[in-house]
């Protein structure tokens, strides 16, 4: 079985300085091939550390990814810590020089520290950077093929689609994964785990299946490399099971699903009044996908405690949050007014910080969507 893991290097991600947006990107890219992570790790800027864990990765994982470490600057270790760890010594790469250097002819003086850059070990290949001066490393020992990328997002996402990617696919026969996702509001995990019961607990030889809880709600996942027409069954037993707390599959957002009531009802502007949600309402209903025949999202006003009027439209989606109760519960109060009207509705969420903002948009967006699709 092919074992993927990743190696995120780094003392500024374990800090709490730098959020590893680069585990969430390769943790869905992986997925998508067939090769999902199966270990992940945070390693500060040590030596000895990232040798360490490269010789426990080797010893359980077919494929190694590691992110950062590979500037210029002394400590980034990455390229001295996998070296230690294969035994090999670290030489400059004649070629690879080159290449760095002429990227700095445009640049301005290369830095002496960006030789650095331009080592390698005997095993290692370099991976063009085309938008960096940190080049990439593959390396292939002993069955086990290792990356190294660089920890800018940027770079490295360039350099995992146009040259780690492609190597994997064509390294291995990967299965693709298959994945569906049902998405509700209105209930916790725990009580969607006891009405899903075996789905959750027992899906089909082949099949995974997890719960998860989201701002927006409560997903449940199932995914398969081998049995991708058995995920079509489980999905629609899923709808059957959860009924109308249920608000969409898959790529499906609620807002857009709401939007799209509305516009069924008729509506076809909405705009928005909130208080005491920093503008969470306004920033999810502004990305909602724009669909046809939906209503479409015209902009809403925040009440800064000045009298001001949203924009002009044909339904005013209107949510105010009370502060916490001693249990941590939020009150959340909402209308709907205008061409379709809604009457004022009181709501409980839990949650904290930015997390409490936005649950108290997605469950304003909700119980419009309840309120439209029953048809009121």
């Amino acid at each position: 079985m092919t074992n993927a893991e990743l190696l995120s290097i780094g003392a500024e991600l374990l800090l709490g300085e730098t959020v590893d947006t680069n585990a969430a990107f390769l943790g869905r890219e992986t997925a998508a091939i067939g090769l999902p992570l199966r270990h992940a790790r945070m390693l500060p800027d040590d030596r000895g550390v990232i040798r360490d864990a490269f010789n426990d990765a080797r010893a359980r994982s077919t494929v190694i990814l590691a992110t950062g470490g590979l500037g210029p600057t002394h400590d980034d270790l990455s390229r001295e810590g996998l070296a230690d760890a294969l035994g090999e010594a670290l030489r400059p790469d004649p070629g690879l020089m080159a290449t760095i250097e002429e990227r700095f002819a445009t640049l301005g003086p290369m830095p002496a520290a960006n030789r650095r850059q331009a080592m390698l070990i005997p095993s290692a290949q370099a991976l063009p950077n085309p938008i960096g001066s940190a080049p990439g490393w593959w390396v292939e020992t002993d069955g086990v093929v290792m990356a190294l990328m660089p920890g800018v997002p940027s770079e490295m996402r360039r350099m995992w689609t146009d040259e780690v990617r492609p190597r994997l696919e064509a390294r291995f026969a990967l299965p693709p994964l298959a994945m569906r996702t049902v998405k509700a509001f209105g209930m916790g995990e725990s009580g969607m785990a006891e009405l899903l019961g075996r789905l959750i607990t027992k899906p089909p030889a082949g099949v995974e299946a997890g719960i998860y809880a989201r701002d927006d709600g409560v997903h449940v996942r199932f995914s398969t490399h081998d049995h991708p027409s058995a995920l079509d069954s489980l999905v629609a037993e899923a709808l059957a099971t959860l009924g109308e707390a249920v608000y969409g599959t898959d790529d499906d957002d609620l807002a857009t699903v709401a939007l799209s009531r509305l516009g069924a009802m008729g509506i076809s502007e909405l705009s928005s009044w909130e208080a005491d949600t920093e503008g969470a309402l306004l920033a999810i209903l502004a990305a909602a996908a724009v669909q046809e025949g939906s209503a479409r999202y015209i902009g809403g006003v925040l009440d800064m405690g000045t009298p001001s009027g949203p924009p002009v439209g044909d339904a005013v989606l209107q949510l105010s949050l009370l502060p916490q109760d001693a249990h941590g519960r939020s009150r959340v109060r909402l209308a709907l007014s205008g061409a379709v009207a809604m009457p004022m509705t009181e709501l409980r969420i839990h949650g904290t910080g930015p997390q409490r903002l936005r649950r108290a948009a997605f469950a304003a967006l909700d119980a419009v969507r309840k309120f439209s699709s029953s048809g009121r």
